[in-house]
């Protein structure tokens, strides 16, 4: 009886002991925050295509270099707040779990856009991870994030038509 009492204990005891590689976070409550990818189409000075009815969104694809590629229209925003506004008809882009990935975009005339993109790993607590986006590369050139290192996650380009 003392050996079943003393394994029923043994059992109690491991089957409480958890695992503390999260660092104490609750995995049920951690919700991260996870990268963006923006792309702004712009003639040479810097009006929105989309915006001004040159490119209809409804007829522009996207290709990649890996499975199933993607992108969301965002359309002009209701509220006057001018963080969500700057995002106001631009192309979100998925991000694959690829360190370096291509981008073609296919808009409503014979024009093609390639993008050549290089992203960092980074890993989370509670077995989450993914890619974030840090450079991007159009017509040999490299261009830049609108945004600012305290807003990493965010990657917002203007591409030149």
């Amino acid at each position: 009886m003392k050996k079943l009492l003393t394994l029923f204990l043994i059992g109690i005891l491991l089957t409480s002991c958890s695992n503390d590689d999260d660092n104490g976070i609750d995995c049920s409550l951690f919700d991260p925050a996870f990268p963006e990818l923006y792309i702004r189409l712009v003639d040479e000075t810097g009006t929105n295509l989309i915006e001004n009815g040159t490119i209809d969104p409804e007829n522009i694809t996207v290709e990649g270099d890996f499975s199933n590629p993607g992108f969301r229209y965002i359309p002009p925003s209701e509220y006057d707040d001018a963080y969500i506004r700057k995002y106001d008809n631009t192309l979100y882009l998925f991000i694959p779990n690829q360190s370096n990935f291509e981008y073609t975009i296919n808009l409503d005339d014979p024009t093609s856009i390639f993008l050549n993109f290089e992203a960092r790993f980074a890993e989370l607590p509670c077995g989450v991870s993914y890619y974030i986006p840090t450079k991007l590369t159009y017509n040999n050139q490299n261009i830049d994030s609108e945004n600012t290192e305290s807003d990493e996650l965010t990657f917002l380009a203007e591409i030149e038509l």
